[in-house]
């Protein structure tokens, strides 16, 4: 009896195991119709994908078309582009309210030049001076700059031995700073008619009612093997710099609320045989140009006053058949190139 039960309780669930998985034909079309759904949503992916690729593709063709196609940009051939050609060492430093403590007022902008050539050049008539006058819109303009003369001297300070370095830069300013300008004057006499005329103006130049000092030289430093530099006394006047820290630290100490300004050489070089030779590359002795007006930027940052590269900002190598005369001297274009960029640095009212 016991085993006819277990026998029929066994064919029981084998029925309802086999009744649970019988499927109808409304169970298979559903999986017909999902697969057939699968499918379409497959293709239809395929589709975007390849959609997307070739959008992509006519991106890149066209982006290509254009690229290479270019654009057309209208370039002037008159242009001047060469102040874009090199990078100018500038140096601009602004008067402190310091510095400018106890300044008189007289209402009158007045600028003394000091220097060799560049103020110096045709005398009463010197371009440079002119067009500084004319872009500064100055009150007074006093050219003491004297023809012949150094920025450097060719021994210490006080000897008088050999004329020229008595109408040096620090000799100079030395003169006018204690009111006394015989040895300059005197020194002046046994170089040149020329530098004996100029360095009779120092004569009665009260630096109180001075604003603004220019200085600017040429090429004789480096074209004469000056030394550029003491490395042991930075004020030794016997060199290039020195002779520059010496002088204006001597100006600021009397006179802190005189701006200063330094102008360097400018471009040209020095003819031997009616060939030039580029001052940048050429190292007569003690260095190329270069070295020269790396030292001068150097210490006009040190001492605070202002520095405007001519060199390299504006008559360099490819213009100096512009601005120069005999490659050496600056011509009425060259001044107001100069007197431009200056005005352009250099605010003095």
């Amino acid at each position: 009896m016991a085993k006819k039960k277990v026998k029929s309780d066994f064919e029981d669930m084998k029925n309802k195991i086999d009744e649970s998985f019988e499927f109808d034909d409304e169970d298979f079309g559903d999986i017909e119709e999902k697969k057939q759904q699968l499918s379409k949503n497959k293709n239809t992916g395929h589709k975007i994908f390849f959609l997307m690729v070739i959008v992509v593709l006519a991106i890149c063709v066209i982006s290509l078309f254009m690229w290479n196609r270019g654009q057309r940009i209208e370039i002037d051939p008159n242009e001047d582009t060469s102040e874009f050609d090199t990078e100018p060492n500038d140096y601009i430093q602004p008067m402190t309210n310091e510095q400018m403590q106890g300044k008189p007022e007289d209402g009158i902008l007045t600028i003394l030049t000091l220097g060799n050539s560049p103020f110096a050049d045709n005398g009463d008539s010197n371009y440079l001076c002119s067009e500084l006058a004319a872009v500064t819109k100055a009150d007074m303009m006093i050219n003491a700059s004297i023809p012949d003369s150094y920025q450097s001297r060719t021994s210490a300070a006080g000897d008088l031995s050999n004329p020229v370095d008595g109408i040096s830069l620090y000799d100079v300013v030395s003169g006018l700073v204690n009111g006394d300008v015989s040895n300059v004057i005197s020194s002046a006499e046994s170089v040149s008619e020329q530098a004996y005329e100029r360095a009779q103006r120092l004569q009665g130049i009260d630096l109180s009612t001075v604003d603004c000092i220019v200085i600017s030289y040429d090429l004789n430093d480096y074209i004469d093997h000056r030394n550029i530099y003491n490395p042991y006394d930075e004020n030794d006047v016997a060199t290039f710099s020195g002779a520059l820290s010496a002088s204006v630290k001597l100006l600021q100490e009397r006179y802190p609320y005189i701006r200063i300004v330094v102008l360097s050489a400018p471009a040209c070089g020095k003819t031997i045989d009616d060939y030039y030779v580029d001052a940048t590359i050429i190292d007569l002795a003690n260095g190329t140009l270069n070295d020269y007006l790396g030292s001068e930027v150097a210490t006009c940052a040190t001492c605070g006053v202002s520095f405007i590269d001519l060199y390299f900002g504006v008559i360099n190598v490819d213009t100096r058949d512009k601005y120069l005369v005999d490659d050496y001297h600056i011509n009425e274009a060259g001044a107001k190139a100069v007197a431009e960029r200056f005005d352009k640095l250099i605010k003095l009212n």
